[in-house]
């Protein structure tokens, strides 16, 4: 980082500190401060730079992980047990501060934000008393390894399609407690598959959760997905 090297420091105008002033002479509670501005993906870079921004990472980490958030944690996954996420389920052992093993499941925890959910009551749409279309169709569920439990995937196929120009949407209505998807870094990806002269070839359209957001409070949608609004209820055209 060059640390040792970075330009003088000023943190208020009315207060005046020595032109030679490095960035790791500042008060531990000041540089503290500095860590609010910087991405979570950025902290393990920076505990890397040196033994003394390793040791205000920890302590900066230590500080977030708060009794609110881990509480906030435990009670989550006792509502939601088995319907966990991948990222979820590495911290699924966490209930108490005790039982964070290192930095990783504190990153872990900040990257979930357990403390800035409202109440999640999630239901697995394998369960036979949620309804969708194709309920009766067995290949609709199946077994996900990776998260050891079963879940619905979602299509549907068109067959004798003619040759022409066609406009596919899906219907939706997102409420005010939609919070899926549960991290910026958990694309949605809308696929349309067609027939071609040898095989089948996708259109591929990826959004992200400030995607999900500006649907949510109603706000104008740019890139490839068209977005129409019907009427004055929540119900939109994708």
């Amino acid at each position: 980082m060059g640390v040792k090297h970075s330009a003088p420091t000023r943190l208020c105008q009315n207060i005046k500190y020595p032109d030679n002033l490095n960035l790791l002479d500042l008060p531990h509670d000041v540089l503290l401060l500095f860590c609010n501005y910087l991405p979570l993906q950025d902290m393990p870079n920076l505990s890397r730079s040196c033994t003394h921004l390793n040791l205000l990472v920890g302590h900066y980490l230590d500080h977030l992980t708060s009794f609110k958030m881990i509480s906030s944690w435990a009670r989550f996954v006792s509502t939601n047990t088995g319907l966990l996420t991948q990222m979820e389920s590495l911290v699924d052992h966490v209930r108490k501060k005790e039982d964070l093993m290192g930095r990783n499941d504190m990153y872990r925890l900040l990257h979930i934000r357990p403390d800035k959910m409202e109440e999640v009551k999630r239901v697995s749409c394998a369960e036979e008393s949620v309804i969708f279309i194709g309920r009766g169709s067995p290949d609709k569920v199946e077994v996900r390894d990776e998260l050891g439990r079963k879940v619905v995937r979602v299509e549907h196929k068109w067959s004798e399609v003619k040759l022409g120009r066609y406009r596919v949407s899906v219907r939706i209505r997102v409420e005010d407690n939609f919070t899926w998807p549960h991290t910026e870094h958990q694309p949605t990806v809308w696929t349309v598959g067609f027939p071609v002269e040898e095989g089948e070839e996708d259109i591929v359209v990826g959004v992200d959760r400030a995607w999900w957001r500006r649907l949510r409070k109603g706000k104008t949608l740019g890139g490839r997905l068209l977005v129409e609004k019907e009427g004055l209820g929540k119900w939109v055209r994708v």
